[in-house]
């Protein structure tokens, strides 16, 4: 799960967002006075005693923070019931860290440190990072608090090459863990294993129903829904199971289910097949005259990037632009603020592929929608030019517009008869390069339709920047054989998940595949299982 970690810039500016208005510097020391303008009160308080414990226990497990001398006290403006303590270097205010309380009880809510207050050059083992988290959870938020979670579980957490690790306890429910939501403790540190964040996510779920781990439909029924060749893509991959070109089976996606009911919960694209799983009818083989023109010529005007790649008149449509580059990559933006217009486009600063596509804007509707075939060829029409090869395999996705997904896995009550019929809201076409008659799965071009529009809404290329050639190997095993592989080696638990959507407030009893160890692949060669490791 990625970490949002915060730059000493990052973390002043969210201590700013929560001081309040009035504000007390004081040196370095245990005893630390809050004054609260706002109620124009003579009295000064002092932090409750608890606060003051922690601010010793934190300075005895890192000494770095006594340097921190200049110190100041408020009241939260986004919560007047949390004080913030702020600190900083007198000559760096870059080494910076702050620390939130609860102002009654005075428990530590969150603390946050810049890593540039120590040196990172050591590397501590994982031993050190577990016994440092399980120490500074014991003294800064209480045996209590840990009491009310699990086992710890340490990961590695990497940001622009900077390597951070994160320990999490979570808080389970009914025994199992929430997934979409991280209640519990948090603990990060640096490689070097000083504390950098420290936080709390109590779970409250008084007044609401959960599903019941004891009414859960038999995990069987859910795996022979997984575990289909329909849920499985067969392609060539550039580094196979001996670190060379091979020929592999992959589950196109980890699917979620209702285990109450045993029904997919499915969100958005391929709703109308179930997500991750392709009918026959849905994929196609076609030849393109490829052209192999790039996507866009060097040194062209922002003018003609989207006038030559999509037809847009940029000066009519939108009425600002900006351009960033790094790392080797352009970032194109326009937009028109007013009447809601936007776009962009990712570019490859050294092979000018363009990498993606995104398009926001308002223009009349066509007089009948696009169909799905049409959609089709207006996505071919519009990769051809750009192609480089014939021979390609087409996927067809239809994305509707959701009713809220997870309603009824919430509301099972809702009365189905008033929904209203469904269109696609847009197409999705992945297009793979074949090589030998076979796709290959790792160089893709995804292009989106907005059907009753009819333009493209999107574009995403997966391409090497190396040309890449594959051998002539053959499959020894069947998609079917391979499904039954896969149930033999993937497990499937059971878990809660929180949904994404804000109108709900509960979290969903569900089944899903374990994937923690990688993703599930099978040699097509010699038919062997293994986990390949997920990409970012």
């Amino acid at each position: 799960m990625t970490q949002n970690w915060k730059s000493a810039t990052a973390a002043l500016a969210v201590t700013t967002m929560l001081l309040g208005t009035g504000a007390q510097a004081f040196a370095a020391s245990p005893e630390m006075i809050l004054k609260n303008e706002e109620t124009q009160s003579e009295d000064e308080v002092k932090l409750p005693a608890r606060a003051v414990e922690i601010v010793a226990a934190l300075e005895k497990l890192e000494p770095a923070l006594k340097a921190l001398t200049v110190r100041e006290v408020f009241v939260s403006e986004q919560d007047e019931n949390q004080v913030v303590l702020t600190m900083h270097h007198p000559d760096n205010i870059h080494q910076d860290a702050y620390i939130v309380f609860d102002r009654n009880s005075g428990e530590m809510v969150d603390f946050e440190a810049a890593t540039i207050i120590w040196d990172q050059t050591e590397k501590a083992t994982d031993e050190a990072i577990l016994k440092k988290a399980d120490k500074a959870v014991e003294e800064l938020l209480g045996a209590k608090k840990r009491s009310m979670t699990d086992a710890p579980q340490l990961s590695t957490i990497v940001e622009d090459s900077i390597e951070f690790r994160n320990v999490y306890y979570p808080i389970l429910l009914n025994g199992l863990e929430i997934e979409g939501m991280r209640f519990g403790i948090d603990v990060d540190m640096d490689s070097a294993g000083h504390l950098i964040g420290i936080s709390y996510q109590p779970l409250d779920l008084k007044g609401i129903q959960v599903g019941d781990p004891k009414k859960a439909v038999a995990k069987e029924t859910i795996q022979k829904q997984i575990f289909t060749p329909e849920r499985i893509q067969h392609g060539y991959v550039w580094e196979g199971s001996e670190g060379k070109p091979g020929l592999a089976y992959k589950l196109r996606t980890s699917p979620v289910f209702d285990a109450l009911t045993g029904k997919q919960i499915v969100d958005g694209w391929g709703e109308e097949n179930g997500e991750g799983k392709l009918n026959a009818a849905d994929l196609k083989n076609i030849s393109l005259k490829p052209q192999a023109k790039p996507f866009i010529e060097k040194n062209a005007t922002d003018t003609q990037i989207l006038e030559r790649l999509f037809g847009i008149d940029t000066k009519k449509t939108y009425s600002t632009y900006r351009k960033e580059e790094q790392d080797g990559i352009i970032n194109h933006y326009w937009a028109n603020y007013v009447e809601v217009n936007y776009a962009s486009v990712v570019v490859d600063q050294l092979s000018g592929e363009i990498g993606g596509y995104l398009n926001w804007t308002h223009i009349p509707n066509l007089p009948a929608p696009l169909t799905k075939e049409q959609s089709l060829q207006k996505a071919i029409a519009f990769l051809e030019p750009y192609a480089k090869t014939a021979d390609w395999q087409v996927e067809m996705y239809e994305r509707v517009k959701p009713d809220e997904p997870l309603a009824f896995a919430m509301n099972p009550n809702q009365d189905k008869t008033q929904e209203k019929e469904k269109s696609a809201e847009q197409y999705g076409f992945l297009f793979f390069e074949k090589q030998n008659g076979i796709p290959v799965m790792e160089y893709s071009y995804g292009v989106v339709i907005e059907p009753k529009k009819g333009q493209v809404a999107e574009f995403l290329a997966s391409v090497p920047t190396e040309a890449r050639k594959y051998p002539v190997l053959k499959s020894s095993v069947t998609g079917q054989q391979v499904a039954e592989i896969f149930a033999k080696h993937v497990p499937v638990k059971l878990t809660y998940i929180w949904p994404t959507s804000s109108d709900y407030d509960a979290p969903i009893l569900a089944y899903k595949l374990d994937t923690s160890k990688g993703w599930p692949t099978v040699d097509a060669v010699n038919g062997s299982f293994t986990w390949d490791e997920i990409g970012d």
